[in-house]
């Protein structure tokens, strides 16, 4: 995750100062419907490239299949394909599960890093599934005064297997009775569950929070309106999905994008961030091709230097030049 998180930033700096591309996402819906990805799932194509000292052009492909923790096999299944960006020959293609996982944590560590209140102690985590144990090994690093953990999910075991597997070496791990109490009083909360609906409302949200919001529906739009800063990796490419906060808050006419200021913003110094440690701060980050790109390219770079890696050829020789 250290490493994780160096390139992340990289990648969301090299995005601010223009010197990374990332195409909309193409996604396969199975309906219509606003909660489709959390009943039938979805695939969804991720091209990028990212310059720096990364350069490199590539795709993520990743299906979501809800059903597929029952089946013994990971909710989000990616594979990546690396390609030189001056030939277009591919380089690598490798399992993009873990790379997804590990950057989605790691952007949300560099949000906590920047954008969570002076001194924050106290982490809630929603959800308890595989994007919570990569959310609190992102934000343990960057939160330097952390000394307590709560966890909620609906699934009261899931919960308790969680906290058993992730306590060793950490602060104290919870588990409230009350999914309210999650939030109560905490400094940073980080919402990565499947729910179909928002359940935080703006009851919930109080001063001084740094709410973080990895999953959809989670937030209601009335949390969003509340935030004194919002702030989100890109905000077209948050609003094409209709059911991730900020797209549902602008539908409600809550929010424009002129009100949402870019994760690469701040970590380039191009905006201050959090001002004062009673503002609300609402981070809506969707998750963007150059991450995965970014993180895969450095993953490809260490499996070179240790020999790993199976080489297989394409072809001897092109057929047609």
């Amino acid at each position: 995750m250290d490493g994780c998180l160096t390139v992340v930033e990289e990648a969301l700096v090299l995005y601010q100062r223009g010197d990374a591309i990332c195409p909309q996402k193409s996604a396969l819906h199975w309906s219509d419907d606003l909660d489709t990805d959390e009943k039938h799932g979805r695939i969804m194509a991720m091209p990028a490239y990212v310059g720096g000292s990364l350069r490199m052009a590539g795709m993520k492909w990743i299906p979501s299949v809800p059903q597929n923790p029952l089946r013994g096999l990971p909710r989000g299944i990616g594979v990546i394909l690396l390609s030189d960006p001056d030939t277009g020959l591919p380089l690598a293609f490798m399992d993009g599960t873990v790379i997804s996982a590990m950057r989605t944590g790691a952007v949300s560590g560099l949000a906590a890093r920047e954008l969570a209140a002076r001194g924050s102690r106290v982490l809630a985590l929603y959800g308890a599934g595989v994007q919570a144990r990569t959310q609190l090994a992102g934000l343990e690093r960057t939160l330097a005064d952390l000394d307590e953990i709560r966890v909620v999910d609906p699934n009261v075991e899931q919960a308790r297997r969680f906290a058993e597997r992730e306590q060793p070496g950490r602060p104290p791990i919870s588990i409230p009775d009350d999914p309210r109490d999650g939030a109560r009083g905490a400094n940073v909360v980080a919402l990565a569950t499947m729910a179909p609906e928002p359940f935080l409302g703006p009851d919930w949200f109080e001063p001084g929070q740094l709410l973080i919001s990895i999953s959809s529906h989670d937030p209601a739009i009335e949390t969003v309106a509340l935030a004194d800063l919002v702030v989100t990796d890109d905000f077209d490419h948050e609003t094409y999905h209709p059911s991730r906060p900020l797209a549902r808050a602008q539908a409600a006419g809550l929010i424009a994008s002129s009100d949402a200021v870019p994760l690469g913003m701040i970590l380039a110094g191009d905006h201050p961030g959090r001002t004062q440690d009673s503002e609300r701060i609402l981070v809506s980050p969707v998750g963007m091709g150059i991450e995965d790109v970014a993180w895969a390219a450095a993953v490809y770079s260490r499996a070179l230097e240790l020999g790993l890696g199976t080489r297989a050829p394409l072809w001897e020789t092109p057929i047609w030049t």
